[in-house]
């Protein structure tokens, strides 16, 4: 994707440095220069898409990201960011057409299962998501977030002793997720232990608390 011209080469560089170091503006400015003169430059429009994103641009992002891939089939952080843009914009089938793409690309691309799963949940394809959900933990076990919903999804099923060990696990590491704690406390609820539920939801009280200390 570089290599093409020096002086278009240095002005993605110089994008993506500015981009880097948290200049959005000049980032911004020098892309649509590179872009006023090669409309077509995959990795130009892949970056103004991202700019786009953080800006709550999505529309414009998505036309951007498409761009990119009109000329890179197979640009798999490309399909990942329409993917996420998509999800954003609250559209799910085309944020799991485009997570599958990546995957159908990147099979082993952890981040990829977790937002399919995602999507697929909101979709209300709960097994589907659950499959998703789980291949992102056997790639990335420590990553904590799949766990959750994993036990969401049990959860909803009625499989409360499987959704218990899924917060659980969630939790093991010390890992301030309200979320889960929450969770596993109405669950003991509907077990009858009501001491355990209220220490859980004095633990879920206390993560809140710490995260709203956070600087």
């Amino acid at each position: 994707m570089f290599l093409r011209d020096a002086h278009i080469d240095q002005r993605m560089l110089m994008a993506l440095a500015h981009e880097r170091d948290g200049r959005y503006r000049e980032a911004r400015q020098e892309v649509e220069r590179l872009l006023s003169s090669e409309p077509d430059h995959v990795m130009a429009n892949h970056l103004a898409g991202k700019l786009c994103f953080h800006r709550g641009m999505l529309d414009l992002a998505i036309d951007y990201y498409r761009a990119a891939l009109k000329n890179a089939e197979a640009f798999v952080l490309g399909h990942y960011d329409l993917g996420v843009a998509w999800y954003h914009r609250g559209n799910m089938p085309e944020a799991i057409r485009a997570f599958r793409t990546c995957l159908k690309l990147d099979p082993h691309y952890n981040a990829a299962h977790y937002r399919l799963g995602i999507a697929l949940f909101h979709a209300g394809e709960l097994d589907k998501a659950l499959e998703h959900f789980q291949k992102s933990t056997a790639l990335t076990p420590e990553y904590l977030m799949a766990r959750y919903h994993i036990g969401a999804i049990y959860e909803r099923k009625g499989d409360l002793k499987s959704a218990a060990r899924e917060f659980e696990r969630s939790l093991e590491e010390g890992v301030g997720e309200v979320s889960s704690a929450y969770h596993l406390a109405r669950i003991r609820e509907v077990e009858g232990n009501e001491r355990a539920a209220k220490a859980l939801l004095e633990r879920a009280r206390q993560f809140g608390r710490d995260s709203v200390r956070i600087p």
